[in-house]
């Protein structure tokens, strides 16, 4: 199987690129930083799985095309997307975050639909695919003080919530992954206590187990999902009540 996989110089795009290489598969690995790509691809090898690389910056939609199609000349076509890039910042209405905004906008929402719109055209020829994205829990709704982060997620998670119903007789299945905190460098500036932290290498073992079943959606923790299931269902009152009570941003 041929996993390509963006975001994946650092934290569970890394952790994942290694787990698809100890069971055997071809790892595409796109992000920044060609030097560290390199590494990853390095400990790829080491367990036993084929990797190529390809440096591109996700927000630039030609060299997405141009990366992803380099990695499929050299290990076939992509079986399965894992658009993992992506970034946070504070976003605190109060701070009038407008710039950190459209910086998140920029590569957690342009960089998963371009790396989509790289892949589509040849699965759908095909007849055959999976693309996932991961999203977050974030998403689920407005955390205070995240107005940017939560955004963004929940226009991925409603983005690939449309295409899977858009391509189930396509033979392609649509996966938005949902996790809850893993220890990464992005998480690891937070000033909060985040419940139910977990390491990276653990959350891509969730998610190579999970994406091969091919559901319409991965949330992890469990504590976490129902925690945030139920967080959906509060009416806006409640919800702001509780949700404010519990905010560093009061």
């Amino acid at each position: 199987m041929v996993v390509i996989i963006t975001g994946a110089s650092t934290g569970i795009g890394a952790a994942l690129a290694v787990e698809y290489g100890r069971r055997g598969h071809k790892v595409g690995l796109v992000a920044r930083r060609e030097a560290l790509l390199a590494e990853v691809g390095a400990q790829v090898s080491a367990v036993g799985g084929t990797p190529a690389w390809a440096a591109c910056d996700v927000t630039d939609r030609v060299a997405v095309v141009g990366a992803i199609a380099l990695i499929e000349e050299k290990l076939g076509p992509c079986d399965l997307l894992v658009a993992n890039a992506g970034a946070g910042e504070p976003s605190a209405a109060t701070k009038v975050p407008v710039d950190a905004i459209e910086r998140m906008l920029d590569l957690n929402v342009r960089g998963v639909l371009y790396s989509i719109g790289a892949v589509l055209p040849g699965m759908l020829a095909r007849g055959s695919g999976h693309i996932s994205a991961v999203s977050s829990v974030a998403g689920f709704r407005g955390l205070p003080g995240s107005g940017g982060y939560s955004a963004s997620k929940a226009y991925v998670t409603t983005l690939l919530e449309s295409f899977r119903i858009d391509l189930r007789r396509k033979g392609i299945a649509v996966t938005s992954i949902n996790p809850g905190f893993i220890e990464t460098p992005l998480t690891s500036t937070n000033k909060f206590r985040m419940p139910f932290l977990m390491k990276a290498d653990r959350a891509a073992r969730i998610i190579a187990d999970g994406l091969q079943r091919r559901p319409g959606e991965l949330t992890f923790p469990l504590q976490m999902k129902l925690l945030l299931g139920l967080a959906r269902m509060l009416p806006n009152w409640l919800y702001d009540f509780v949700i404010g009570r519990a905010s560093p941003m009061k």
